[in-house]
């Protein structure tokens, strides 16, 4: 290799040493090439003659030359066979140095970085597409758990409608209900009038005054411990002391019906007070849930009979119970005594009067 300026030589040296290829052309002031050298061959550069115009042999070169200030760099220029090198030219007197250094590892490794940052891109791309239709599904899937509860909190509220809790529990795993109590009180009170005032008043204001005189009875319930079993057209039909025995079943049938009574005075019916009949007995009965898709919890025996005939003699406004009933309710009722009354199916039976609690 003929003498080369110092910087030219640690170029050369340095890419050895790292075992990568070099280049060199020296071109004299007249453009023609005096000096070759390095691996030419691997850059395609074996057919190049010394003494010949640089323009005559390298087409890259053109325009190149002269530079106006050196030295000079050209980097990832693309020669001829598809080899990338970086350009360094360097003045030497009246000459310039060529230096080609191989920079096709780093083309390459860019290319390479260029394809992992598009792929990262792309997979960053999924990974947002991906997330987005987690959220989106997490989204669909909260939103629907959210609207299975409300549906399980709808279905339960009805069956608690239907059902007291503890029976409601007993079906919903998969018991037969079918029980019977010893002691309890059945209470049956319907509206007096009620069919012909609604013929007179329309189906709008009949239907707010069963509303009303449903809803006050549920919540009697709940505030004295008994349990609303059902309604047949204007009457309801409510008990204590089941699903869960009490004592004081009599007495807190009593205060129900005592307080249905006034809740019941303060609204009014086709122009007048609305008025109640109840009536109560108490005894052994049988309770249950019949039916598959439309059940019901029911009550059934001589006691439900013998309270709904009770109810069917008691005069308007008036609380009638049987003698069983009364024997339980002790001194803190005040009740008349009514004497025996015929009853249909049933036969002579002693009643009272319950007027007001002390």
């Amino acid at each position: 290799m003929p003498r080369v300026p110092k910087e030219v030589r640690s170029w050369i040296y340095d890419f050895f040493y790292n075992e990568r290829s070099a280049a060199y052309l020296k071109i004299d002031a007249r453009q023609y090439i005096v000096a070759k050298g390095g691996n030419i061959e691997h850059y395609g550069l074996s057919s190049l003659r010394i003494g010949k115009p640089v323009a005559d042999q390298l087409e890259f070169m053109e325009g190149l030359l002269p530079c106006a200030e050196l030295p000079y760099q050209m980097p990832m220029v693309e020669l001829p066979g598809g080899r990338v090198a970086d350009l360094h030219l360097f003045g030497d007197g009246g000459s310039v140095w060529l230096l080609f250094l191989d920079a096709t590892p780093e083309r390459d490794n860019q290319q390479r970085l260029q394809q992992k940052a598009y792929e990262m891109t792309l997979l960053q791309e999924r990974e947002r597409e991906l997330n987005a239709k987690l959220q989106s599904t997490n989204e669909a899937l909260r939103e629907s758990q959210e609207g299975l509860s409300r549906e399980y909190r709808r279905a339960e509220s009805l069956l608690l409608n239907i059902l007291p809790a503890s029976i409601a529990e007993r079906l919903k795993a998969d018991e037969q209900i079918a029980d019977n109590h010893a002691e309890v009180s059945v209470l049956f009170a319907d509206i007096v009038g009620f069919t012909e005032r609604a013929r007179s008043v329309g189906a709008t204001t009949t239907l707010a005054i069963l509303n009303y005189f449903f809803k006050a009875a549920d919540l009697l319930s709940e505030q004295h411990g008994c349990e609303k079993i059902k309604t047949i057209g204007d009457c309801v039909m409510a008990v204590a002391g089941l699903p869960t025995a009490r004592s004081d079943h009599a007495q807190a049938l009593a205060n129900y019906a005592l307080e249905l009574r006034e809740a019941a005075r303060r609204e009014r019916f086709a122009g007048e007070p609305l008025s109640l009949r109840i009536g109560i007995h108490s005894g052994p009965i049988v309770a249950g849930v019949i039916g598959k898709r439309r059940f019901v919890y029911d009550l059934w025996g001589d006691t439900v009979n013998l309270a709904a005939r009770i109810q069917k003699a008691a005069e308007p406004d008036e609380i009638r119970i049987s003698d069983a009933t009364h024997q339980l309710l002790g001194p803190d009722f005040a009740c008349d005594p009514l004497g025996e009354t015929e009853l249909r199916g049933t036969g002579r039976v002693r009643m009272w009067r319950l007027p007001a609690c002390d």
